[in-house]
């Protein structure tokens, strides 16, 4: 029988060795992120500044901060409580009121709002002198602690098109496939002609390809968190197929299209209704169980939107038990936190709240040695258990307000 000569064992070993170590790198590199996507905290949220610049912009075609009850007409063309599953409450919201949706099991209607704008054929809604053929618009979303299921609509922009609710485009903002969302386009113009009959004219519709986002919403680890998700539509240039739809998730863009062909060359209505929905249909069935989610700070407008702006000393809240151990804080002004600009002190988070200040932690990188934020800076946060190794996901963008300390 043959044998190995020595230099060729020594080469076989390292081999061995080095393959080893590299497996175990690797491995290690695995383990640390799935440490840090399983890390069990998340930001539950940033409380809001009591005014927000979209109640003086000009650009903001819509604004609710649900601080009271909806009505219609003035405010929403439709307010649907679908038998009382969609109601307005005094607390529940970022900084007071929100709209709460309650899922019974199996449940696939829960109720809905619907703004109109712009011109359109109802005759009704916000600016109806006006023709949009781009929209911006954003809603903070937050399903309870141990959500289960992906409820399958969330909101959708459209253009009403004729008095029998016939629609000449649709972007949908639905469940995509496991725990995220999609943007699913559609059309019901055809030759530049259309071709729709009613709402929801799926036998006529031509569907223009969906795209999924990556952020886990319907998770049960990102539950009980307030979620920032802002989409932007424009119509295509008449005759071009250069249209947009964009959807934001957290300040971070995770789905896009900008080659669609919404109209051809119809341009008789532009885009004249975005709607919140909640209507639970995947794979055929309702909610899998008795649950809630809530909607807050509802924004339309021509211009992009983004996150609260936050008070000028922010409180962070976290998800979680009551009774969990001490956890830790960190800003950063990049949703990849290049900047980390504020730390807290490790054991100063024992309850559920945290003040973004040089009382509770120690500003750094492009902040260090200063007193705030940046006035007017995004800036986005992630949290762990103290001594734990992994950190969430950076999340919960907010706008740091002017402070009288620099």
């Amino acid at each position: 029988m043959d044998t190995m000569n020595p230099c060729t064992c020594r080469d076989f070993l390292h081999a061995i060795v080095l393959g080893l170590a590299l497996a175990a790198s690797g491995f290690l590199g695995v383990v640390a992120d799935a440490q840090e996507a399983a890390s069990a905290l998340r930001v539950a949220s940033v409380t809001p500044a009591a005014v927000q610049p979209q109640e003086q912009d000009g650009a903001v075609i819509f604004y609710d901060d649900f601080s009271q009850a909806p009505t219609e007409p003035v405010r929403y063309n439709e307010v649907v409580s679908e038998k009382g599953s969609f109601l307005w409450t005094p607390d529940g919201g970022l900084r007071g009121g929100a709209m709460r949706c309650q899922f019974e099991k199996d449940q696939v209607a829960a109720g809905a709002l619907h703004v109109l704008l712009g011109r359109n054929p109802i005759g009704a809604g916000h600016r109806p002198e006006e023709t949009f053929r781009e929209v911006y618009w954003r809603v903070y979303v937050r399903h309870e602690p141990g959500w289960q299921g992906n409820p399958a609509k969330l909101a959708r922009a459209t253009c009403m098109a004729g008095r029998d609710y016939s629609q000449g485009m649709i972007a949908h903002v639905w469940g995509g496939k496991g725990d995220v969302l999609c943007i699913d386009p559609a059309t019901g113009i055809r030759d530049s002609r259309k071709v729709t009959t009613r709402y929801n004219d799926f036998a006529n519709l031509k569907w223009l390809g969906s795209r999924n986002t990556q952020t886990s919403i319907f998770s049960p680890a990102e539950s009980g968190r307030w979620v920032c998700v802002e989409s932007h539509v424009r119509l295509n240039t008449p005759g071009r197929a250069d249209g947009v739809f964009e959807l934001w998730v957290d300040g971070k863009l995770e789905a896009a299209r900008t080659d669609l062909d919404w109209h051809g060359e119809w341009q008789e209505y532009g885009i004249n209704a975005v709607f919140l929905e909640n209507y639970c249909n995947t794979d055929g069935r309702g909610s899998v169980k008795r649950q809630a989610r809530w909607f807050d700070n509802f924004v339309i407008s021509t211009r992009p939107i983004g996150p609260v702006v936050a008070e000028a000393t922010p409180t962070v809240s976290r998800t979680g038990p009551d009774d969990a151990p001490a956890w830790e804080a960190q800003v950063a002004t990049d949703a990849e936190g290049r900047d980390i600009v504020w730390q807290s002190i490790p054991g100063e988070g024992k309850g559920r709240v945290l003040t973004i200040g040089a009382g509770q932690g120690i500003f750094t990188g492009s902040r260090a040695g200063k007193l705030s934020l940046a006035a007017g800076t995004i800036g986005w946060l992630r949290v762990r258990q103290v001594g734990e190794p992994g950190w969430s996901p950076w999340h919960a963008p907010f706008v740091a307000a002017p402070t009288a300390r620099k």
